[in-house]
């Protein structure tokens, strides 16, 4: 049995504390406690990681007690808090040690948890004993206080150690008269993906609407970003701002011409801006991997290394924020936000419908993949390799671009072929970019008296990035065929049909 149960009156009824205390009563002496407030704040990431996988995590604050409650699957379980509590936003690793904390970290994973939303409950426990007058279970109501909205009034069963049969008879009896809540986490809205376009509606409102979604996601996460609450704030915003990037240069036809001098630039600007906070992000967050690789260097070789990408990224940081806080970035946003609804409001004009457009680019980007893909052979540069992976990144673009006119299982398997040509060729390409930039931190700390050990340990890195690389460079042969079989060129024409494959 789990360590709470909680139950509530049915939906057309209310609940009677007294009725309940009364069925307890013929089998156990309750002992009513004096009510309380109590303050629950719910925590979750900012993406609703928790939620998603039907929890939910309560900061519970009472006057001398402070815990957390993990609900889900029909069980809730506690952990207690001590003065070293975490401030929110805080990462699962800050949690005390336990079950708690190891299922909560596994599902945010390096998402901060932060709180969703607060209320005060009244809250009224009631002591089960049994006829040794020891106390085998507790019973809680906990309803809103002073009117207050929230969840409606919930009574808790909460088991006891050793008392296991006397939790479920008083369980028994309370859900005579109420029903159990078999998950009392809060509903989340089924993502349906994208919603479907006609594909005869203009190619212009199509992309000015995605660029005003693409405007909103750098909108939410520029906050978290700024007070660097955790590192996929910053990732979010670099891909709505690489998205973006991307209609304007697909919508080059459709688009204000204008806008290619005006707003390409900007939001060039704004990605440079991100990207050395972002690529010492990869690093910090990829360094227990590669301490991993190590064999004759020991982890703790790499100590050196940890603190000086630390110091580069709060150097970084600073230009960063300066950038983000900055009037430029006002004023970009700001005017943004006019141009792209300006274009919505216009009247319709002559141009090349969404489905049209879809056709012109998704033909084009594929065959530029396969063209591109059919020239590598055993003798190629690494250049050739990048060229085809921005090839793929262009139609992967146009893939998501175009998405809402697309056939959804189509797309959808279209994209899947993609992304494994795509993880082949990023492998090969980080890896270079890793060993460069490796060698680079290297001369840097060589500079500022780096030991011998920790210069060793990044050069096995560096050797396994090589291999790494080879080992990429080997499959590619085998996984750009599987890219251009038969199937996989039927589906991409099917998605060059007018209408995009509607």
């Amino acid at each position: 049995m789990t360590d709470v149960l909680a139950a509530r009156a049915p939906a057309a009824g209310s609940l009677d504390v007294d009725v309940v205390h009364e069925l307890l009563s013929s089998q156990f002496d309750v002992v009513l406690g004096t009510p309380r407030v109590v303050r629950r704040s719910r925590l979750d990431t900012f993406d609703g990681r928790l939620a998603r996988a039907g929890r939910q995590l309560r900061h519970v604050t009472e006057t001398s007690d402070e815990r957390l409650e993990l609900a889900g699957d029909g069980e809730t379980f506690l952990l207690s808090l001590g003065p070293e509590k975490p401030r929110w936003p805080a990462m699962a690793s800050s949690l005390p040690p336990g079950p708690v904390r190891d299922e909560v970290a596994r599902l945010a994973g390096i998402r901060a948890l932060m709180v969703h939303d607060e209320g005060r409950r009244l809250v009224r426990q009631a002591e089960l004993r049994n006829t040794d007058r020891k106390i085998v279970v507790r019973l809680v109501v906990d309803e809103p206080a002073d009117g207050a909205s929230g969840e409606p009034p919930t009574v808790l069963v909460r088991r006891l150690r050793g008392y296991d049969k006397e939790a479920a008879r008083a369980w028994a009896l309370v859900t005579t008269v109420l029903e159990p809540v078999a998950d009392p986490v809060a509903d989340q809205p089924v993502d349906g993906g994208p919603a479907r376009v006609d594909p005869a509606s203009p190619g212009r409102v199509l992309l000015a609407t995605e660029l005003l979604e693409f405007l909103a996601a750098i909108r939410v996460n520029l906050p978290g970003t700024v007070d660097d609450v955790d590192t996929e704030f910053l990732h979010d915003l670099r891909v709505a701002v690489r998205r973006t990037r991307s209609v304007l240069k697909l919508g080059r036809e459709v688009l204000p011409e204008q806008w290619r001098t005006r707003w390409e630039p900007e939001f060039k600007w704004l990605g440079d801006l991100t990207t050395p906070v972002r690529d010492l992000d990869v690093h910090q967050l990829e360094l227990p991997q590669m301490a991993g690789w190590l064999v004759a260097a020991r982890p703790e070789d790499l100590t050196a290394f940890e603190l000086h990408l630390s110091r580069r990224r709060t150097a970084e940081r600073r230009l960063l924020l300066r950038g983000l806080r900055g009037k430029r970035l006002r004023s970009v946003l700001a005017d943004w936000d006019a141009a792209v609804r300006a274009v919505l409001a216009e009247p319709e004009a002559p141009g090349p419908t969404a489905g049209q457009l879809a056709v012109a680019h998704l033909s084009r980007a594929h065959r530029r993949v396969v063209r591109a893909g059919s020239r590598i052979g055993s003798q190629s540069a690494a250049e050739d390799l990048h060229v085809l992976r921005k090839r793929g990144k262009e139609l992967r673009y146009a893939l998501e671009v175009f998405e809402p006119v697309l056939d959804p299982a189509d797309a959808a398997k279209a994209v899947r072929d993609l992304k494994e040509l795509q993880d082949v060729l990023g492998r090969f390409q980080d890896s270079e970019v890793q060993r460069a930039t490796l060698r680079t931190f290297a001369s840097e700390m060589v500079a500022d008296g780096v030991e011998v050990p920790t210069l060793l340990a990044m050069g096995e890195l560096v050797a396994h990035l090589d291999q790494e690389q080879q080992s990429a460079r080997a499959e590619f042969d085998r996984v750009f065929a599987r890219y251009v079989r038969p199937a996989s060129a039927r589906r991409m024409a099917r998605l060059y049909a007018e209408g995009g494959g509607r």
